[in-house]
């Protein structure tokens, strides 16, 4: 089922949030369903933010978000990854004003899960895009290091997740502005 889902497609996103809540109702211990349906979300508003379906998903995955954190059995580093994402596509949606007022909550929600699990690639690829747009956005220096992005080359070179653990990031790579 998520291999049919095409993130840049709303009417495939709409399709495949539903049949993933579907399945949510049929395994409600589950903490995957919630992730995809809620990363599938996020990964629309913040390609198309200026799309109606940005906002609509936004507001569809906001509880999702913060109900994650608690989930039993949950990868609280996949977790807080989604929250830092989900803070993100608010601030893409009106940088401007924004930006001001969530950059801090997706910082520290990225560096939580770093904290977390320093070995997850997610959140750090995140937070170094993140930082690399904000400095495009106030014209100042990126607050990444020089070695950053080769941690997170390295970081997906040697992940190794089976099933449907949260294995997705590494395509990001190509939108840093270093490669």
């Amino acid at each position: 089922m998520l291999s049919n889902v095409n993130a840049n497609e709303a009417s495939s996103v709409v399709k495949g949030m539903e049949e993933l809540r579907r399945i949510e109702k049929q395994y409600p211990d589950a903490w995957l369903p919630t992730y995809y349906r809620t990363l599938y979300a996020l990964q629309y508003a913040v390609c198309f933010p200026k799309d109606a379906y940005s906002s609509l998903f936004l507001d569809a995955v906001k509880a999702d978000v913060e109900a994650l954190q608690s989930k039993s059995g949950v990868d609280h580093s996949e977790a807080l990854t989604l929250k830092g994402f989900y803070y993100t596509a608010l601030i893409v949606q009106n940088p401007a004003v924004n930006g001001k007022l969530y950059y801090v909550d997706a910082i520290s929600s990225y560096k939580a899960a770093m904290g977390i699990n320093p070995e997850n690639p997610r959140p750090r690829m995140l937070l170094y895009i993140f930082f690399e747009n904000m400095s495009k956005e106030t014209g100042k220096p990126s607050m990444n290091g020089p070695k950053d992005l080769e941690t997170i080359k390295e970081l997906f070179a040697k992940e190794r997740k089976n099933g449907l653990q949260p294995s997705w990031g590494r395509e990001l790579i190509g939108f840093s502005k270093q490669k």
